[in-house]
């Protein structure tokens, strides 16, 4: 044997050669150990290898693969060098197909390979090869994986497991489609590990769930104040929080504030259009318009400012006589206070004025001040003079020379 040594790196156990002239790169390596002459066929035994000593390579008969004596236990296969062996050079096999990999060695299923080495599948002239990289992850039977990088837009559900679970995060500038479900945030039910950001829209067309997984206390919190959101407060209750503090609960009987007489629907500068509700309780301090009206049913369409009696077939009528003591209101499409609002439509129980300022069917001239009473044209008022308080429908709030029929604003009640 050579007095030439080669001795590795102390921090360093590995082997470097060139890429592209391996040939003279090993033969380089071996005179480091052998000088000007290659290895004797003496210094090169059969597996098992208690002839060579640390720092010196040996080429394992059965694989090829060149290794590097030292003093880890390497793990060999049956049949190759099984102690004190760290595999060295290129890992690497290049195969035209992943079934000729795996039918290589005496057991077939890839026991000609090494754990940590690389089957590389190149194809071949009949294309049945899908040029991919695999490992050799364990000394067991079929134990390969892809390692391949993919190409963009080539992931499929095929390269996941059920559920995915990705440790970094996912940047993505296009669309998400989830067929399943997509849980995002949390991965041991406690500890959030992750946020999602969507810049744009996210719609669910099935369940969403916001939180740590757990099906008793789903939450949902605004990123700007961790003391404010949506949360689940019970079995058939959502909570409203503020400022850390619960304001609003909605459940199954309807939707509460959680302080009698603190909280506010709407304000001054900022109000609701309009609320509907079938019955309301509570104090009105204001009104849009100026009326108190009732329905009534009547025994015909009625039109605003006509001038109504008790009669006819239903319950009012036109007012069909001058001066009738029996006038008994206006008619009104804008009341402030409707009273028995449900009990019919406009058509079938118009609102009468009983008092307040409404629109009035006058004919003549009038002047503001003057009472109005019914006229001989049915549902007519007109300016009068009368001592008669009980003919009196209402007073005129504006005066008009025009003689034909027209609508004056007018105070309802006998004044």
């Amino acid at each position: 044997m050579s007095s030439y040594s080669f001795t590795l790196p102390a921090s360093s156990q590995t082997l470097v050669v060139s890429r592209t002239n391996w040939n003279n790169s090993f033969e380089a390596v071996l005179k480091c150990f052998y000088g000007n002459q290659l290895p004797a066929a003496g210094d090169v035994v059969n597996e098992g290898s208690t002839g060579l000593v640390e720092g010196m390579l040996y080429r394992d008969s059965a694989n090829a693969a060149l290794y590097i004596r030292d003093s880890n236990q390497f793990r060999g296969q049956a049949g190759h060098i099984t102690r004190n062996f760290t595999r060295v050079g290129i890992g690497t096999r290049i195969v035209k197909d992943l079934a000729t990999a795996a039918a290589l060695g005496s057991g077939g299923k890839f026991t000609a390979f090494e754990e940590g080495e690389l089957i590389c599948v190149v194809g071949n002239s009949a294309g049945t090869a899908n040029n991919r990289l695999y490992l050799r992850t364990a000394n067991a039977a079929g134990a390969i994986t892809d390692v391949s990088v993919p190409a963009d837009g080539t992931i499929t559900s095929a390269k996941f497991v059920n559920p995915i679970s990705f440790a970094y995060s996912a940047n993505v500038t296009g669309n998400v489609s989830v067929t399943r479900s997509l849980a995002v945030g949390y991965t041991d039910g406690a500890v959030p590990q992750a946020n999602l950001e969507v810049k744009g829209n996210a719609y669910v067309s099935g369940q969403l769930g916001i939180g740590n997984g757990s099906a008793g206390a789903p939450s949902f919190s605004f990123g700007s104040d961790t003391n404010t959101g949506l949360y689940r407060t019970g079995v058939d209750s959502i909570g409203i929080t503020a400022g850390g503090t619960h304001r609003v609960t909605a459940n199954t009987g309807g939707l509460y504030p959680l302080a009698t007489n603190t909280y506010d629907v709407g304000g001054a500068s900022n109000k609701w259009r309009g609320m509907y509700a079938t019955k309301f309780f509570g104090e009105a301090t204001s009104a849009l318009y100026a009326d108190l009206a009732e329905r009534f049913e009547s025994d015909m369409i009625l039109e605003e400012g006509d001038v109504v009696m008790i009669g006819g077939e239903k319950e009012i009528t036109k007012t069909d006589r001058e001066s009738t003591p029996d006038v008994f209101g206006v008619i009104s499409i804008r009341p402030a206070y409707a009273m028995n609002s449900d009990i019919g439509s406009d058509d079938t129980h118009p609102y009468v004025a009983l008092a307040g300022k409404v629109p009035v069917k006058v004919i003549g001239k009038v002047l503001k001040g003057q009472r109005l009473v019914a006229s001989s044209q049915t549902g007519i008022a007109i300016a009068a003079e009368t001592k008669n308080i009980f003919a009196v429908v209402g007073r005129a709030l504006e005066s008009s020379d025009a003689l034909g029929i027209k609508l004056i604003q007018a105070v309802v009640g006998k004044l």
